[in-house]
């Protein structure tokens, strides 16, 4: 349908520059083709994405990016190309050896657990772009691997925790900023838990919403807090995730993520987004079988995506274009979305790229390699992970005489009769013939046998098995082949502990069958320099390192919840995890005793979260002892927390801080930052607003300024405590003025305990009531929930003034000023000596009357 928008007012050429700007294109040949040439000349295409097919020499690649921005420059455009690439390293590497070095994948750099050697790859890697005039690159994947059998993610992904996956993703955009590279974090919102390629059919993820925020969401949210360039989205269909987004329409269920408006307005409205959205290719099946490619382009511009991606073929490449410029015209497409998308491109373009292509001649490319290759190697030898060594198999002894041998799969010969599957979307099942010849490397004598699909083994390869001291038992994928899985396991049971499995690629091919498998190795990609460290590891010249980044089944906390609650062990751990912010037992058992409080518990921690209203609820106190933490035990207190708390009511927020119980706004800017990355990692976002302060003055000396308080004695207004008589007219007011359940609550509370005397009253010359405010001492009824009273200077005779309210009638005229200082002589007068005023956002106004922050607080929002 149409749009209302007034008829297009582009000329034809202003509108070929303005939708071509938003297209990502590819092309064949190692020279720039006519079809590349009339896609930036004529269709003024914004973006080429390089493949394999494109690179054969680093001279070659260097002259192919500098023709590439001579022809875009020279036809007009306004800015160089962005010329990307996926160079995500590991598996997926464009730019192989020898013209670049072969760096580290993300599972492999998962498996060193440590983000500084994925930052400093990623630094590399942007070095290796710049130096051949790339300036995008389609990584990292904040996908999760939470699916083994996933065909298309697998090694690509750090790990299959959300966790993890934020910390490693995040330190890689890090790395490709550091050399001026635009990352683009994909496949959102998440491609892990799928078992289907999109390269080659649609995926369906049945996911609610909850499960999604806990899961695959939150990578992607510590990266758009983190501000990153760009975002990919997925061919994938998440119809649990459309319903519960709760859209009126549900016309939009089956569409795929990149084609669907409701699931990229998660990205652009509620993680509030404003970099640029990228499509994945449009020439996959995900989309182009049930849409066509150039259907799913308007589709993808229509739905919020601002570039969008064909990397093949040059007749759908500019079918999709004209298609587009065809849907604005008619006014299907929104001439100002595309004027907006065009926008986002050329200020990234202005962020990242010079006005002139960069003379990469200067750099020294040996040097470099040099460098990436001695990076390279010690990175590998971090990641090479020792999953199981029965009695200190690995590293082998070293015997003169021991006889070794090397069975891998292998690529099946020709004519062999043996009959393929054909389906290319397996991935290779086969691993490098160079492998037979590092090994060789540590022992000249190892004899190898390459073991097929479908094929028995000879009787002589079954006397070399049985001859051989040590068995070396290569994998490809075999958690994915069942051939190789069933040799591996009957070898296993036969050969016992002298037998060795490497896993050259998934880490998951023999990870549960400790019985069969006594010796497990993993290196996670089939690439030399991790085959190589994995024959290190084995024979003994360095000693290995790396951890799993993935589970061998997941790990279970036992957490309770409900109303038998140990409150002794609690309080224990409060004292041991917070020790400076101490608390009376009594006044942690009164906070669990409140309605709308939840506590969830785990031998080793606990969780206090808690209802603000119907609709929103606030994790107030997160802590595992010191040193049981880092084994997922805060993790899954929150997750039990959100999980129960959202299926008791349907919330719209989760936040960090307190209201009532009030005992942090937010979290404490004196905590360790390794405390503030709890929540960080866990997908919330430290606030842009300023900081909340609890202020603190001491009042036995003076309640204010002495110019204070001859203005305050010239005030009309009059004062005194609250009384019963006056209880109703307050009430009335304080809920037509105030908003906030917890503010009102505050009197209620006060007059149901018949506390009058806590609360300050201002009146007009009428005298009428136009002013509050909660004056309240230790033994008020509110002040149970404010357990940190007693860590002030005056401790237990510290009083709490808060709630101070004006009546809109009354606002702008003092009153405020007025009311605080009456209700700081009323406290001195019943003996206090110290008052705290929480949760205050404004500057500069108590001030006036001599407090100062004592405590203040960061808020994290989600």
């Amino acid at each position: 349908m149409a749009s209302s928008e007034a008829a297009i007012q582009w000329s034809e050429e202003e509108l070929r520059d303005n939708v071509g700007q938003l297209f990502i294109v590819g092309f064949h040949g190692h020279v720039a083709s006519d079809h590349i040439k009339k896609l930036v000349t004529y269709y003024r295409v914004g973006t080429v994405i390089l493949f394999s097919r494109n690179i054969d020499t680093g001279e070659q690649l260097t002259e192919l990016t500098k023709s590439l921005q001579e022809i875009a420059n020279s036809s007009g455009h306004s800015q160089p190309l962005f010329i990307s690439i996926d160079q995500e390293n590991g598996l997926v590497t464009r730019i192989k050896p020898p013209v670049a070095v072969q760096l580290p994948g993300s599972m492999a750099l998962g498996a060193t657990n440590d983000p500084s050697n994925a930052y400093n790859v990623a630094a590399a890697t942007a070095q290796t772009l710049q130096r051949f005039g790339i300036n995008m690159n389609y990584a990292p994947i904040a996908d999760i691997n939470s699916e083994p059998k996933n065909p298309v993610i697998g090694v690509r992904s750090p790990s299959d925790d959300p966790e993890t996956v934020g910390r490693f993703v995040s330190a890689q955009i890090k790395g490709f900023w550091s050399g001026r590279v635009v990352p683009c974090v994909k496949h959102f919102p998440g491609h892990g838990d799928t078992a289907v390629d999109s390269h080659f059919g649609l995926p369906t993820i049945e996911k609610t919403r909850f499960a999604m925020d806990q899961c695959e969401l939150l990578p992607f949210r510590r990266a758009v807090t983190e501000g990153v360039d760009a975002v990919m989205t997925a061919h994938i269909v998440l119809p649990l995730l459309h319903i519960s987004l709760g859209a009126a329409d549900d016309s939009n269920q089956k569409l795929p993520a990149s084609l669907n408006p409701d699931i990229i307005n998660i990205l652009r409205n509620e993680m509030k987004y404003e970099g640029l959205i990228v499509s994945d290719c449009l020439e996959m099946d995900g989309v182009r079988a049930p849409y066509g490619t150039e259907t799913a382009a308007v589709m993808a511009l229509k739905a919020g995506t601002d570039s969008v991606m064909i990397c093949h073929t040059i007749a759908a490449q500019v079918g999709a274009i004209e298609k587009v410029m065809a849907a604005v015209r008619s006014g299907e497409l929104s001439q100002s979305a595309i004027q907006i998308s065009g926008r986002r491109i050329r200020a990234l373009k202005k962020k990242f790229l010079a006005s002139e292509t960069s003379d990469n001649t200067k750099v020294d490319g040996e040097v470099q390699i040099r460098a990436q290759t001695e990076l390279a190697s010690n990175i590998y030898g971090k990641s090479t992970t020792v999953a199981r060594s029965h009695q200190g198999v690995v590293p082998i002894s070293s015997h003169t005489s021991s006889k070794f041998l090397f069975l891998a799969p292998g690529k099946l010969p020709k004519g062999s009769g043996v009959v393929e599957s054909g389906k290319e979307n397996e991935r290779e099942m086969h691993t490098p013939s160079t492998y037979f010849d590092i090994l060789r490397n540590y022992d000249l004598n190892i004899e190898e046998i390459r073991y097929h699909d479908g094929v028995s083994l000879s009787d002589t390869s079954r006397n070399l098995i049985d001859e051989a001291d040590v068995v070396i038992f290569a994998t490809r994928n075999a958690s994915l082949s069942p051939y190789q899985r069933d040799l591996g396991l009957s070898l296993g049971k036969r050969l016992g502990e002298k037998m060795i499995a490497i896993a050259t690629c998934d880490p998951y091919d023999f990870l549960e069958d400790s019985n069969e498998i006594k010796n497990y190795i993993v290196t996670y990609e089939p690439t030399d320099y991790a085959f190589r460290s994995a024959c290190d590891v084995l024979f003994g010249v360095t000693q290995s390192s790396g951890t799993l980044p993935v589970s061998i089944c997941p790990n279970k906390h036992n957490i309770t919840s409900g109303s038998n609650v140990d409150i002794d062990r609690v309080w224990y751990m409060w004292q041991h995890i917070f020790p400076k912010w101490p608390i009376e037992r009594l006044q942690l058992s009164k906070i669990l005793s409140l309605q709308d409080t939840r506590l969830y518990t785990h031998d080793k921690g606990f969780c206090l979260a808690f209802y603000v209203d119907a609709r929103e609820a606030k994790i107030s106190i997160i802590g595992v002892l010191p040193a049981f933490r880092g084994q997922g035990i805060g993790t899954a207190l929150m997750k039990t927390a959100q999980e129960n708390m959202r299926s008791e009511r349907s919330l719209l927020s989760f936040g960090i801080g307190s209201v009532f119980p009030r005992l942090w706004p937010g979290v404490p800017i004196d905590f360790p930052q390794s405390d503030k990355d709890f929540f960080s990692h866990r997908g919330y976002r430290k606030s842009t607003a300023p900081t909340s302060r609890d202020l603190y003055k001491n009042i036995t000396m003076e309640v204010a300024p002495l110019e204070t308080l001859e203005k305050v004695s010239k005030s009309p207004l009059t004062f005194s405590a609250w009384s019963k008589n006056l209880e109703e007219e307050c009430l009335v007011k304080q809920r037509a003025n105030f908003k906030n359940i917890g503010w009102v609550k505050a009197y209620e509370t006060l007059a149901a305990k018949n506390q009058h005397h806590e609360v300050m009253v201002a009146f007009d010359e009428s005298g009428g009531q136009v002013g509050w405010a909660l004056m309240c001492s230790q033994e008020a009824a509110v002040t149970a929930a404010f357990p940190f009273l007693s860590l002030l200077p005056s401790k237990e005779k510290t009083g709490l003034i808060g709630c101070v309210g004006v009546d809109n009638s009354a606002r702008g005229k003092g009153v405020g000023l007025a009311l605080m200082v009456k209700a700081i002589e009323n406290m001195r007068d019943r003996g206090i000596e110290g008052v705290l005023i929480d949760w205050v956002v404004i500057r500069g106004f108590y001030e006036i009357l001599g407090f100062e922050p004592y405590w203040e607080y960061e808020e994290y929002e989600w």
